[in-house]
């Protein structure tokens, strides 16, 4: 059995969230990048592991996969508490961080898969490019609900608990709308994507899976 966790993952998408989750395990692990959308051996073994040919996919070191970022982050936390991924069980926080890591993934999440590729679900005799616009448009009011879910006092989404909403709003403000967007829409999700990516443990990371974008204001 191997000891390391093996991420496949694609910079700047979702999978930042489990490689930002396992630099703070410190657990040993190692990262493969994956083009998703192009054909090559990458994606082969990416489809082979998992059939949607999505990321995160998660190898762990007894070589079980795991897809699913908040599966895969539970899974974590329940390994490796000291990484604080999650309040502890008990904890009167721990209803706050399910209902919206759920949320995130349940309600957000979905809009990327729809707006992102609107041909793939819409022929282009009925406007992929309108459904596109429409589900931008809803999940600005998903962000905006977000946003108005974070703690008023701060540092962190549930206020001065760390939790792997950060990772999850760090990212997500990399995102469409972008931003340009955040900064007057949603500043109180923009503030906690600045701070962690001023984290010593998560600056490099950020920056290498973010180089192309301008820094956080």
């Amino acid at each position: 059995m191997r000891d390391t966790y093996t991420l496949l993952g694609a910079c700047g998408s979702g999978s930042t969230i489990v490689a930002a989750a396992l630099e703070l395990t410190a657990f040993p692990w190692g990262y493969e990048e994956v083009d998703y959308a192009l054909d090559s051996p990458e994606r082969d073994r990416l489809l082979a592991l998992n059939p949607l040919g999505q990321v995160p996919t998660l190898i762990l070191p007894n070589d079980e996969v795991m897809t699913e970022s908040a599966a895969i982050i539970l899974l974590l936390h329940d390994r490796a508490p000291h990484a604080e991924l999650a309040p502890p069980a008990g904890s009167a926080l721990l209803p706050r961080f399910l209902r919206w890591l759920m949320f995130i993934n349940a309600e957000i999440y979905p809009t990327f898969t729809y707006a992102d590729h609107p041909q793939r679900w819409l022929p282009k005799t009925r406007e992929p490019e309108r459904l596109a616009e429409e589900i931008l448009r809803y999940r600005q009011q998903l962000l905006l609900q977000l946003d108005a879910a974070a703690s008023e006092a701060g540092p962190w989404f549930l206020g001065k608990t760390f939790s792997a909403l950060d990772l999850y709003v760090a990212v997500m403000c990399n995102w469409r709308p972008g931003r340009r967007w955040f900064l007057p829409q949603a500043p109180r999700l923009l503030a906690i994507a600045g701070r962690v990516e001023q984290r010593p443990e998560l600056n490099a990371l950020f920056q290498a899976h973010f180089d192309h974008v301008a820094p956080l204001e």
